[in-house]
């Protein structure tokens, strides 16, 4: 199929029976940021089981193994996603016989930032119809104020154009770093598409997205390694911040998200460590030792419990509205003195 620039891609809009989706170009933060969004509407964000990753080295040696996963059937039921980061040429006899075979019933997704536009994988790509092949350029300075608004639509937030300014140079306009800080702000200002809020230059300094240390990074490494004096006193302070507790849940919910993801590679064979600094997008510098030892604390089957708490939580929270602050608290202490039995 034929290529298409990035900032015309919208990943809501496609299809999911698509066979292949191709990321490649040199703005490799865009590719990942557009891939998550695709994989979302493919398969919940919170089954990590779903998804299978493979790497571009096993596949030059075993070019079958592609079509095989995306033709296999999972036995919980339900479509799977197959993912390949950090591709090149040596994938190109994986992804014809996967091109070529007569049933695929799993997407595959292909990030490949590398590729040179002589690319042999891009033109087989490009010349098959059940394939999207998404070019992405660096971010131009003046796509800037558009991107920035419309991510803010997605999450119910109107950005001022001082709060926008903040946010790009605090993110040096990654988009992928961009997204989750807006996200963050609209957590704050509890602003949602069904409840739109405003966000000022104001909110951006208090809630320190215009930092890369965000106050936030302290609350969830408390919380999450089962420190119990500190989480009761970062919870404290964010309640004195007047940050609601649905927020607070939502903050350590992703992060045991991101463990859950790493977790896979680990017990896949690498140590806590290889899987953080291999992740993607990737973890903040300064909180990857505290991911790592996280990771290592923590299996699947505990991450997963403690999900389910802090999903339940909030879903008592919507129901309940006035207990919402106590419930955000008493599941999050939980998580923790679950986490300091480990």
């Amino acid at each position: 199929m034929k290529s298409v620039y990035a900032k015309a891609f919208a990943p809501e809009r496609v299809a999911t029976d698509f066979r292949l989706a191709l990321f490649h170009g040199p703005d490799e933060s865009t590719g990942r940021e557009l891939s998550a969004r695709l994989a979302a509407r493919i398969v919940p964000a919170d089954d990590a089981m779903a998804v299978t990753y493979l790497a571009a080295d096993v596949l030059k040696d075993d070019p079958a193994r592609l079509a095989d996963e995306a033709a296999s059937v999972s036995m919980f039921g339900g479509q799977r996603l197959i993912r390949i980061d950090g591709a090149g040429d040596e994938c190109l006899d994986a992804v014809s016989l996967l091109l070529g075979a007569a049933v695929a019933g799993n997407p595959v997704i292909i990030l490949a930032p590398k590729l040179t536009k002589g690319s042999k994988l891009l033109a087989k790509v490009e010349s098959d119809p059940a394939a999207h092949v998404i070019v992405c350029w660096e971010t131009d300075a003046r796509d800037m104020p558009r991107l920035v608004a419309d991510i803010g639509r997605e999450f119910g937030l109107d950005i001022s154009r001082d709060a926008a300014a903040m946010l790009v140079a605090a993110t040096a306009g990654d988009r992928a770093i961009l997204r989750r800080e807006i996200e963050k702000c609209a957590l704050y200002v509890d602003a949602a598409p069904d409840r739109p809020g405003r966000l000022s230059a104001t909110d951006v300094t208090r809630i320190g997205a215009d930092t890369p240390d965000s106050d936030f990074g302290a609350f969830i490494e408390a919380i999450v390694s089962g420190r119990l004096a500190a989480a009761d006193q970062q919870l404290r302070r964010m309640q004195d911040s007047g940050i609601a507790g649905i927020a607070l849940l939502r903050q350590v919910i992703r992060r045991l998200f991101t463990l859950i993801e790493l977790r896979q590679v680990v017990d896949a064979g690498q140590t806590p460590r290889a899987a953080v600094d291999a992740a993607r997008p990737p973890v903040f510098w300064k909180e990857k030792d505290a991911v790592a030892a996280q990771l290592g604390r923590w299996r699947t089957t505990a991450l997963r419990h403690a999900l389910e708490r802090l999903l339940g939580a909030e879903r008592d929270i919507k129901r309940s509205g006035a207990a919402g602050e106590v419930l955000a608290w008493q599941a999050l202490l939980a998580v923790s003195v679950q986490s300091a039995r480990l």
